[in-house]
């Protein structure tokens, strides 16, 4: 048995890895990038191991509900094959001339996938579109699925395409309908966006220096609240929600990866701990990624220090493990491990038999 912190599956690789993804069962690993092959390793003994030339650029892996299939966003094109073969089921471009950016699984089994502007819904034994969703202005930054596969949340970044403006959006999506039902937004450009368990808030953050909880049906803000609001320059750029709904964790440019109360945006705790500046590390340097474990009580986080850190929601830590620039950060669906994408290959931590489940 491995103590909490241990790497379990190193992989060799050439190029960077920015996309990784578990199988429901948790047995089985998947990573992808810039050296155009999908990976599939066992956790442990299991399955053969998988290897599948890819067109381009790796930049999205999703297992379908039931494991057999797996959806990759591959520079220009979605494709899903058979996760055990590497068979194709199909593949095909969302808008010829744009790369697709992040894919994923539905409950229902539907491919939910996205570039710079477009949101597509894909029929799983086909590939065909069954729902397009243009969002003008660009940038997408990030997208979020609610749990049941009803709504998506789109981060906007303004500052990029024609009009090069300091601003964005924060928006969602019923997917039958293709109809925004809504919308926050605050001075500058988002740059990521989570819901809530149940589908009915989302937290998002911005260039702005804020991050905000708001109601995904009519884009009422829940918090801060005018009086809640203080200056203190925090820099968030990624986050999570807890799956459990209790909590938020919110990386940011000054090095700290907060937990916040999911009702109120109190912060509860932060990781590490150390002030900002503090002598006693002088590497510390700003949170680039971060996770929430399935059980909702601890938190990861990567850092441009190339430290992937596993804490408590007050902020105790129990393991860093030092690592190259971390572009991937993901749970198993049990938590009992931590899937990680570097510039120089992927990893699996083991979390700990009393993490997982």
């Amino acid at each position: 048995m491995s103590e909490p912190g241990t790497v379990v599956l190193p992989l060799q690789r050439e190029g960077s890895v920015q996309a990784v993804a578990f199988s429901p069962d948790n047995k089985r690993f998947a990573s992808g990038g810039s050296d155009t092959r999908l990976r599939v390793r066992p956790v442990g003994i299991g399955a053969p191991p998988l290897d599948v030339t890819v067109d381009g650029s790796v930049t999205g892996i999703a297992f379908s509900p039931d494991g057999s299939e797996i959806a990759v966003a591959d520079f220009e094109q979605v494709f899903l094959r058979d996760s055990t073969t590497g068979t194709a089921v199909w593949q095909g471009p969302l808008a010829p001339g744009n790369s697709v950016n992040s894919v994923r699984f539905a409950p229902d089994g539907r491919v939910v996938a996205a570039t710079d502007t477009l949101i597509a819904v894909l029929d799983r034994t086909s590939g065909e579109t069954k729902r397009r969703i243009t969002v003008d202005p660009p940038l997408i930054a990030d997208v979020d699925l609610s749990r049941d596969g009803t709504r998506i949340a789109v981060a906007v970044d303004e500052r990029h395409g024609g009009n090069h403006r300091h601003a964005g959006s924060a928006r969602v999506y019923e997917l039958a309908a293709g109809t925004e039902i809504g919308r926050l937004t605050p001075d500058d450009a988002v740059f990521a966006v989570a819901f809530s368990p149940d589908g009915s808030q989302v937290v998002c953050c911005a260039a702005d220096d804020t991050t905000r909880m708001f109601k995904a049906q009519g884009g009422q803000q829940v918090w801060p609240t005018p009086e809640d609001v203080d200056d203190q320059v925090t820099a968030p750029n990624c986050l999570a929600f807890d799956p459990k709904g209790n909590w938020t964790v919110v990386g940011g440019s000054d090095g700290f990866a907060r937990v916040l109360d999911a009702d109120i945006g109190l912060e509860k705790g932060r990781a590490p701990k150390l002030k900002p500046g503090d002598p006693a590390d002088a590497s510390f340097g700003a949170v680039t990624q971060v996770a929430f474990h399935p059980g909702g009580k601890l938190a990861a986080s990567a850092s441009i220090d190339n430290v992937v850190r596993l804490f408590n929601v007050t902020g105790g830590e129990l393991y860093t493990v030092p690592t190259d620039e971390v572009l991937a950060l993901r749970f198993s669906p049990n938590g009992r491990w931590l899937g990680v994408g570097t510039m120089n290959g992927p990893m699996v931590i083991d979390n700990g038999e009393a993490n997982q489940g």
